[in-house]
């Protein structure tokens, strides 16, 4: 117990400290990533900023660019009269409107930048506004040469201030640039150093670590000392304890064994006494005369029959409390079968495998053999052949319904509808002694009897037999913890 005590301490201790130093060097990560992340966006920021500016600065270039080809062209016409000139007159006149529309969708929303390229844009419109006048004006035939026109003189004036103003823009651009520049690489020295402090943290927690795991080894080996010692001893204990308990076990199995073997003893000569009860009142019933008597003396003598023979033949299994019913009601009814000698009968039984106490599987047995013999007796005559059919099936949780079926002359043609200790023809209504019998060991399990007639209108229709049992505690044969051993006696 000391060695498993210093062997949880030690094992909380240094759990603890594990996780404390886990938990700190995530904080430390968190906290290093997210700086190099905003650090990395902001660089990124600086970086399109600047891109920016340079493109504003090329595009403005093209745009002065495009407006001297504009001149260019104007004035090749002018001079040569040759229409080819015009093509790349047309074609910078093109462009100045294409640079125009790329350079409104590259400063976005920047107020400023969007009147500064509006101002220009508006110098560039007077400009084209006065080519195109020059131009129409030689096409409608003035002959005079370009200088008489009286256009340069302003244009040279609108080209003064495109220049200026282009220049100014770009200066503007220029200073963008060198700002944005600057921030660029402050960001880039910040993101260096997250990464340097993310580095060296992670070294940190590393020597740490490798500190803490030295002194665990340490810790760990005095604790497998501990713990060998303490194994040792636990190990004698089990020991010993292990060989009381087989000692234990031997004697508990013993007794098992014959107490098992004693209930065998007891149900079998419960059995065969109460075979000997059989035999007795067969010798009465060769020495009785009198019918009544006489049909009282076999009815007797049948059930105490069906309860002997389901005695001889109880197994009891999981700590000597259930039976297995399936069995018992098989064999039950075989004895019936033999006893009567009724081979032109077909008796077919379907009863899955069930567990009930054994006071409750006699009674099943008792009330099942009530029915079964009153159809061998009742539903097919003296020379009749036919089938007689048991099914018993779980209803519900704590319930069971038995089913008896004949195919012969039915309710209403002689056969009987209570047991075989009833008259043949009796309505459904009659009490007799195996009505009553029926009725009473029904009543045990809360339930019904009812009566059904399987095919009306026909020679043989049949009766069936419904006992519903709604207070029948049946187990699942997953119960069963002993093997069965069933024992089979010669009818009596």
């Amino acid at each position: 117990m000391v060695g498993l005590n210093i062997s949880r301490r030690l094992t909380r201790f240094f759990t603890w400290n594990a996780t404390r130093t886990l938990l700190i060097w995530i904080v430390i990560a968190v906290l290093s990533g997210m700086t190099a992340i905003v650090a990395w966006q902001w660089m990124v920021k600086s970086a399109e900023e600047v891109t920016h500016t340079q493109l504003v600065q090329q595009e403005l270039t093209k745009w002065l660019s495009a407006t001297q080809d504009l001149e260019n062209g104007q004035l090749g016409y002018l001079l040569t009269r040759d229409a080819s000139y015009l093509k790349p007159y047309q074609s910078a006149k093109g462009a100045v409107s294409l640079i125009h529309n790329n350079l409104v969708r590259l400063v976005g929303s920047n107020v400023g930048q969007i009147a500064v390229i509006e101002s220009i844009h508006q110098t560039i419109k007077e400009r084209l506004e006065v080519l195109d006048n020059n131009i129409a004006a030689l096409d409608n035939g003035n002959s005079v040469s370009p200088m008489e026109l009286g256009g340069q003189e302003l244009g040279g004036k609108i080209m003064e201030r495109l220049r200026s103003q282009i220049a100014a823009a770009k200066q503007q651009e220029q200073m963008l640039y060198r700002r944005e520049l600057k921030k660029f690489h402050l960001q880039s020295s910040w993101l260096l150093a997250a990464m340097l402090g993310t580095l060296l943290a992670c070294a940190a927690l590393a020597l740490v670590a490798m500190i803490r795991e030295r002194q665990r080894v340490a810790a760990l080996e005095v604790t497998a000392l501990t713990l060998a010692s303490a194994n040792r001893s636990l190990e004698q204990r089990v020991a010993s304890r292990t060989e009381e308990l087989a000692i234990e076990r031997d004697r508990a199995e013993a007794e098992r064994e014959r107490a098992e073997a004693l209930l065998r003893d007891v149900t079998h000569r419960i059995g065969n006494t109460l075979s000997l009860v059989v035999g007795f009142i067969n010798l009465h019933i060769r020495h009785t005369t009198d019918p009544k008597s006489l049909k009282t003396l076999i009815g007797a003598r049948d059930r105490i029959h069906a309860i002997a023979s389901a005695q001889r033949r109880i197994n009891v299994v999981n700590d000597l409390e259930l039976v297995r019913i399936d069995t018992l009601i098989r064999a039950v009814l075989d004895d019936v079968v033999e006893a009567a000698g009724e081979d032109r009968i077909q008796l077919t039984v379907d009863v899955p495998p069930l567990l009930a106490s054994a006071q409750v599987a006699t009674s099943l047995c008792v009330l099942t053999q009530e029915f079964v013999v009153n159809s061998f007796k009742h539903a097919f005559g003296e020379t009749g052949a036919g089938r007689v059919d048991v099914l018993l099936r779980r209803k519900g949780d704590s319930g069971a319904e038995l089913v008896v079926e004949d195919d012969g002359v039915g309710i209403g043609g002689g056969g009987s509808v209570a047991s075989s200790a009833d008259h043949e023809g009796q309505s459904q209504h009659a009490e007799g002694l195996g009505t009553k019998i029926a009725a009473l060991l029904t009543r045990q399990f809360a339930g019904t009897i009812s009566y059904q007639t399987m095919r009306p209108g026909t020679d043989k229709p049949g009766t069936r037999v419904i006992v519903t049992l709604s207070d029948l505690a049946l187990s699942d044969p997953d119960q069963i913890t002993a093997p069965q051993h069933e024992e089979h006696s010669p009818p009596v």
